[in-house]
C-alpha cells in the first residue's frame, strides 16, 4: 500500500491517529529481516562445522567397524571352554550394558602362562576417552579402580589406548583398553606386566578390530 505522504508501502498497516505517525523509526524490512537471519544462521553453521564437524566425520568415517573373534593371535589361542565362554560373556555383559554397546563379544585367549580375557565391540561413541574411563571404572568395580593408567601406543587404528593394574584377591591384573569413535575393547592381562600387555593388547586388537 502507499502511505499517507505518497512514500513507498511499509510493511504495516497505519492508522490514523497521532500514535501510529510516531511508529515508522521502528519498522525493519521483511527483505533485510531475512538477510540478517540468514547470516547469523550460516555463521552458526560455520562455528559447528569447526568445532564438530572433524569428530562427526571420524564418528561415520568408524561407524562401519567389525568386530571378530579369531582362533590364533600370534601366541594367543582362543578358549571355547564353556567356563571361558561363561566368564567372558559376564563381563562383556557388564561392559555392554555399561557403554551402551551394539555388537559385543568375550573372548579368552591363552598362550601357555598368560590368559587374556577380552571384551570387544562397536559404537558410535564421541568421547573415546571418557567412554574407556567408564569400562576400566566397570570392570574393575569391586577391585578399587584401575590404577596407574598411561596411555600407550594405539597403533595404526589410532583413538586412545591406555594401560594399568587392578587388584583382584592378592594379587595384581593389567588392565588394558582402546577407544575409538567407532569401538572399544578392554582386556585382562594375568601374569603380565603393563608393558608385555600394552604389546599384547595391541597385537588382539589388530586381530579383533576391522573397518570395512
Amino acid at each position: 500500500m502507499v502511505d499517507p505522504d505518497g512514500g513507498p508501502a511499509g510493511l504495516y498497516y497505519e492508522d490514523d491517529d497521532d500514535d501510529a505517525a510516531e511508529t515508522p523509526a521502528s519498522r525493519v524490512p521483511l527483505k533485510r529481516v531475512a538477510i540478517i537471519s540468514g547470516s547469523v544462521a550460516a555463521a552458526a553453521l560455520l562455528v559447528s562445522g569447526i568445532f564438530y564437524g572433524p569428530t562427526v566425520f571420524r564418528v561415520l568415517g568408524q561407524s562401519d567397524t567389525e568386530i571378530k573373534s579369531p582362533e590364533k593371535v600370534g601366541a594367543f589361542a582362543l578358549d571355547k571352554s564353556d567356563g571361558a565362554q561363561q566368564t567372558s560373556e559376564y563381563i562383556r555383559d557388564a561392559i555392554a550394558s555399561k557403554v551402551n554397546l551394539d555388537d559385543s563379544v568375550g573372548l579368552i585367549y591363552r598362550d601357555g602362562k598368560t590368559d587374556a580375557i577380552l571384551v570387544a565391540g562397536t559404537a558410535r561413541i564421541w568421547k573415546p576417552e571418557d567412554t574407556l574411563k567408564t569400562a576400566f571404572d566397570m570392570v574393575a568395580d569391586d577391585a578399587g579402580g584401575v590404577r596407574d593408567t598411561k596411555d600407550v601406543d594405539a597403533g595404526s587404528l589410532g583413538g586412545t589406548m591406555r594401560c594399568g593394574t587392578t587388584k583382584v584377591d592378592d594379587s595384581d591384573l593389567t588392565v588394558c583398553g582402546w577407544a575409538d569413535n567407532g569401538s572399544l575393547g578392554v582386556a585382562l592381562f594375568s601374569n603380565r606386566g603393563v608393558p608385555e600387555s600394552a604389546k599384547s593388547m595391541l597385537e588382539l586388537r589388530t586381530a579383533v578390530e576391522h573397518r570395512n
